[in-house]
């Protein structure tokens, strides 16, 4: 109770100050040797425990208060985690049962303000994962690499599960840009990307991550390209330290509103990896063979990079849900205890419609009615809200939005 109280008295203090903060914890995580596979582990249970410190030392706390007869009282409490792990320490290590337990020492800083005074409210915002297809497929076939069209999807959804406060759904298998080479769209058609993709409107998500590879050569073509004797064996083995081992991996990665279909994040990654495999190996994408090699291990690296970017670009945004149903002033939208919603929340309420531009460009436009809701019930999935008048008033329909800032 008291280590409690020390957490809610540093919350409060945190809320009064825009600056970031770090404190010093320790935390414990642990993973599965699969195959004899350490270094694997200890990555997976570094980012376990990584995971547990931000748990423990980064708190939000927000709370509804009342004076009554001169006495301050909450009535509504919740914490929610803000923290980013750096300067990892492994203080301890051990292996139980084909199991890795590691102790890590981690500093974790967090703020409590989002830019422009923006509150993180701490609702769990929910994301579509789409496909990477690759600008020039032929460059994957060294490796046998053409998995990673839908691999990657599936390790950045696995990779931001595990270490966000996101709820991301692999759609690995959909395709967002038919023309790669000019991707990005500033606006994807129809908002919701309806005309484009119906399988992820379905998924009725607030944002899609979408993204192209566009190059997997080598920095020296002819590392592959030389004919293969027993001295170029040999020479390559012994120098397979050497930069012309280098291979390239350059993904663009975009970020689009799920219900205005705005464009918000556009960003290239480049990295590059040792490739020290034979040109006749066929590997595949996030094989333990793939990770095993410097190429997967940068790739790893690079995965980390675009989970970050992506949690610090969606943190202060606000969060939105669809509205699926109205009957007088209640209304019922598509978010639930599993996103964070609770009894007693209020979500502001927008209309959703369509323009043209030109006749041509359709846009998606949501209009603030003045009007909000205050949550009465609270299902997993689902949630139910009242407004102050109703909602014929607003003409509020199916498919409009709640939104919390």
């Amino acid at each position: 109770m008291f280590n409690l109280l020390r957490v809610i008295f540093a919350a409060c203090l945190l809320a009064t100050s825009s600056l970031s903060t770090a404190i010093t914890v320790e935390a414990q995580g642990q993973s599965m040797i699969f195959d004899g596979d350490l270094d694997s582990a200890r990555r997976n249970a570094i980012r376990n425990a990584s995971q547990q410190a931000s748990l423990q030392a980064s708190v939000f706390v927000s709370s509804t208060q009342k004076v009554t007869d001169g006495v301050l009282s909450i009535d509504n409490m919740q914490i929610k985690t803000l923290g980013q792990v750096n300067d990892i320490e492994i203080i301890d290590e051990v292996i139980r049962n084909q199991t890795l337990h590691v102790r890590i020492r981690a500093n974790v800083e967090y703020e409590a303000d989002c830019k422009n005074g923006t509150r993180s409210q701490g609702y769990m915002k929910s994301l579509a994962i789409t496909a990477f297809p690759l600008l020039t497929p032929t460059q994957a076939i060294l490796g046998s690499l053409e998995n990673i069209q839908s691999g990657f999807s599936t390790q950045l959804t696995h990779d931001i599960n595990e270490n966000t406060g996101l709820s991301a759904r692999n759609a690995g298998l959909l395709t967002m840009h038919p023309e790669l080479l000019t991707a990005p769209s500033r606006q994807l058609s129809a908002g919701a990307i309806s005309t484009v993709l119906q399988e992820i409107q379905q998924l009725d998500v607030q944002y899609v991550i979408s993204g192209v590879i566009r190059d997997m050569t080598m920095h020296d073509p002819d590392t592959i390209a030389l004919k293969r004797n027993i001295l170029v064996d040999f020479y390559n083995r012994q120098d397979y330290r050497s930069k012309r081992h280098l291979r390239n991996l350059v993904v663009d990665v975009f970020i689009h509103d799920g219900f205005s279909g705005a464009l918000l994040f556009n960003k290239q990654y480049v990295m590059a990896g040792r490739w020290n495999l034979a040109p006749e190996a066929k590997i595949g994408f996030a094989s333990a063979a793939y990770w095993k090699q410097d190429y997967g291990v940068q790739t790893q690296q690079l995965l980390s990079q675009i989970t970050d970017d992506i949690q610090t670009e969606l943190r202060c945004k606000p969060f939105s849900a669809s509205i699926t149903r109205t009957d007088g002033s209640f209304i019922w939208f598509n978010a639930g205890s599993q996103a964070g919603i609770n009894i007693g929340d209020r979500l502001s309420v927008y209309r959703k419609s369509s323009f043209y531009t030109n006749g041509i460009s359709e846009n998606i436009q949501l209009t603030n009615t003045q009007s909000s809701i205050t949550v009465t019930d609270v299902q997993p999935f689902f949630s139910v809200g009242r407004l102050t008048q109703e909602g014929s008033t607003y003409n509020i329909q199916p498919d409009d939005v709640v939104i919390t800032h």
